[in-house]
């Protein structure tokens, strides 16, 4: 009994553990028989199995042995007495393990003391048993041999476990990287995920943009990090004090791949398109990785990588749509974005247009290099003026300047900016040009295009009928007001009187040359015969709450056009546009089903297209709702794709058919590599994600053979046909099947 006593503190403390021990094995005997415990636990430890030593843990009832099991998480072996205080006390406690703690991996073995005990298989079945045996037959050999492979076996189930939530691990950071949606948020959520997936306690570096692979690629700075890293954050890679660390990263971008090397690994990604790009992650472990590891972050990497491809596409088409080609200076279209934020509407802001004179006559004298040096020269001077908050080259030779309201833009100012010599090239030139200012008000119209158009239209009297460089004006709410408003009631009287119809414009196989659909346009003629523009009256039926009337109209004209199609025997999908507005209102999917049901018509004849801008309002809600209209047969398009660019962060999570590449990527195909790019990468991004693909604004031969050259097989252009009347659609339908 003293040995018994002995045995029993000896175990206790070695129940609770500070860290567990994983170079041996853990088993655990559950026995009310002193004797028999005291024999096993001497045999146990002196056994060496499969190169480790055995830690032997006692327990003489299933309420010990239970709270053991709670304690210990790292016991392999379960030695299990069948009959204890109770009959069943054994079968009770395997019960416990198996579905109270939940523990499907760890051995249970019943022991047994008379060959009539032993279970039956449908109990062993049935309580999830691994093994049992009679103890006067548990020979030393017979034990080795039942240990050996019953902990091979917990070796696999332990690895398949393991690697199951590291799977689980990798497929949540994966979707944790995908929401990011610039370059800093995603490069920190990689090394967060890393360390939930690895567990880099010890920190991790990324490094970004690494210029010069050939001469110093170690001058690249650190641009984010963790752990013991994060003072290195904005340093370059060099500062490191660990030549293993660097040698591994020169490895890296010498070879081109990852590299693993016990505690230290580097990921390397590359990317040749739309720009050459490389990225380097190094990571620090405080142990060294497993084979595991390594894979699960290889896996990962592809996720990465993918990232960084989209993070590229992005900003590309980002500089694409708001950056002038050759200066890299902010545009038009970014103003407008700018001018969006009513910041500056209400804090009186200050707007100036600047135009340089006489710039087409510079560019015949010094040439194209010249004036765009010029411009980039002025861009950097304006950007010097104190209380500049946005500036934009707005068309070839104007700028526009937005100010905050603690610093105002005088003539004085603008006087002192034109007697300053500025450096081009080697040679001192002055500065020749004019400027409009005036001031944001929240009682202005806010639309920015009819903004600059008035700031504009200023500009121009003045260089014709002033001599004076500055002006200062107001801009004309009153007049724009009463235009607005007459034009309004127009709109309204021409619903009413059936004026605005839908124009059908065909889409086309470009391989065949056959239909495959028409988008319904929406025209509108007056009764004197003039054709007022789409641009102008659909902001008109946005703002005044009509959008909903002039949708409805076009949609009704959509399902007479199909049926009339159909009785001459043509049977393609008609498109018809609708406004995030409308898609957010409650039981909108409801509204245009009860109207083609009654209309007679099946919802895979038609397609729902909304603009990327509008998809992206509430898109989380939006796509509710489209998801509505994909389940019923619908395929829904992305119109003017490539223009709002946040889709491209949320293409997972947007529900789509189908992308239209906006017709301003078109124009240029075949002339300018960078539209060649993105194309190309909507293409491929696209095909990744399972969507169809039609191009917008073909209206060349060339834009056609590029198309079909890049993997873009359907289109609508002026190329194929304009939009047309319903009854010359038909017609045209008939010749095209």
């Amino acid at each position: 009994m003293n040995r018994d006593k002995d045995l029993f503190e000896f175990d206790e403390e070695a129940d609770t553990p500070d860290t567990l021990d994983k170079s041996r094995w853990t088993v655990l005997s559950v026995e009310d028989n002193p004797l028999f415990q005291q024999t096993l636990v001497h045999t146990l430890k002196n056994m060496l199995i499969q190169g480790h030593n055995i830690e032997v843990l006692t327990a003489t009832n299933s309420e010990e042995a239970r709270y053991i099991i709670e304690q210990r998480l790292d016991i392999n072996i379960v030695f299990l007495d069948v009959v204890m205080e109770t009959d069943d006390a054994g079968l009770q406690l395997v019960n416990v393990i198996r579905h109270t703690l939940n523990n499907p991996i760890i051995r249970i073995i019943l022991l047994t003391g008379q060959p009539g005990q032993a279970p039956s298989r449908q109990v062993m079945e049935r309580y999830d048993i691994d093994d049992y045996w009679i103890k006067t037959e548990l020979r030393e050999d017979n034990l080795f041999n039942t240990l050996n492979g019953n902990l091979k076996t917990w070796r696999r189930m332990e690895e398949l476990r393991t690697a199951r939530e590291g799977m689980e691990n990798v497929v949540a950071a994966s979707q944790a990287i995908s929401r990011r949606h610039d370059a800093l948020q995603f490069s920190q959520t990689v090394l967060d995920e890393i360390d939930r997936i690895i567990g880099i306690s010890d920190g991790g570096i990324m490094s970004l943009e690494l210029d010069d692979l050939v001469s110093n690629p170690t001058r690249s700075e650190i641009i984010v990090a963790t752990g013991q890293f994060k003072y290195l954050i904005g340093q370059p890679i060099d500062v490191l004090n660990n030549d293993l660390m660097l040698r591994q990263i020169q490895r890296a971008i010498k070879y081109r791949k990852h590299q693993f090397h016990g505690y230290c690994s580097v990921l390397f990604f590359a990317h040749e398109q739309p720009e050459s790009i490389n990225y380097v992650i190094v990571v620090r472990s405080i142990v060294p990785l497993t084979e595991a590891d390594i894979h699960l972050l290889k896996v990962f990497g592809e996720n990465i990588f993918n990232g960084f491809a989209n993070l590229a596409l992005t900003e590309n088409l980002n500089e694409l749509a708001y950056k002038h080609r050759q200066t890299k200076i902010h545009n038009r279209n970014w103003l407008y974005k700018e001018l969006s934020d009513s910041t500056y509407w209400d804090r009186a802001s200050q707007i100036v247009l600047i135009t340089l004179s006489n710039l087409s006559d510079i560019t015949v004298t010094f040439g194209e290099e010249f004036t765009i040096e010029l411009l980039k020269v002025v861009d950097k001077e304006l950007t010097a003026l104190p209380g500049v908050q946005a500036l934009a080259l707005i068309s070839r030779d104007a700028f526009a300047i937005l100010l905050d309201d603690d610093n105002e833009f005088t003539a004085e100012t603008f006087n002192v900016f034109l007697k300053n010599k500025v450096d081009i090239n080697g040679r001192d030139y002055n500065i020749i040009a004019k400027a409009v200012s005036s001031r944001l008000v929240s009682s202005l119209n806010r639309s920015p295009e009819q903004l600059l158009s008035q700031l504009e239209s200023h500009l121009s009297r003045f260089k014709l009928s002033h001599s004076t460089s500055f002006h200062s004006v107001e801009l004309d709410k009153g007049d724009l007001i009463s235009e607005q408003l007459q034009l309004l009631n127009a709109f309204n009287r021409g619903l009413n009187n059936k004026e605005i119809k839908a124009f059908l414009q065909p889409k086309v196989d470009m391989q065949s040359g056959k239909l495959i659909g028409f988008e319904a346009l929406a025209r509108w003629f007056t009764p004197m015969g003039e054709m007022i523009p789409p641009d102008v009256f659909i902001p008109i039926a946005e703002t005044s709450g009509l959008i909903e009337e002039l949708d409805k109209t076009i949609l009704l004209d959509c399902c007479h056009a199909l049926k009339k199609l159909q009785s001459v025997g043509v049977t393609v999908p008609i498109s018809f546009n609708v406004s995030s507005h409308e898609l957010l209102l409650g039981g909108f999917a409801n509204s245009i089903l009860s109207l083609i049901q009654a209309e007679g018509v099946a919802p895979h004849q038609l397609d729902i297209e909304i603009t990327e801008t509008s998809a992206m309002v509430d898109y989380e809600q939006v796509s509710v709702v489209l998801k509505q209209f994909i389940d019923i047969g619908m395929d829904v398009s992305i119109d003017d794709f490539g223009t709002g660019f946040s889709s491209l962060s949320h293409i997972t999570e947007l529900a789509a058919t189908t992308l239209k590449i906006d017709k301003s990527f078109i124009e240029y195909l075949g002339e300018k590599d960078a539209s060649v790019h993105v194309v190309e990468m909507i293409i491929r991004i696209a095909s990744r994600f399972g969507l169809k693909v039609i191009a917008e604004g073909v209206e060349t031969e060339l834009h056609r053979d590029k198309l079909l050259e890049l993997g873009c097989f359907n289109a609508q252009g002026y190329f194929y046909a304009r939009p047309m009347p319903i009854e010359e659609a038909i017609q045209w339908a008939l010749r095209h099947q």
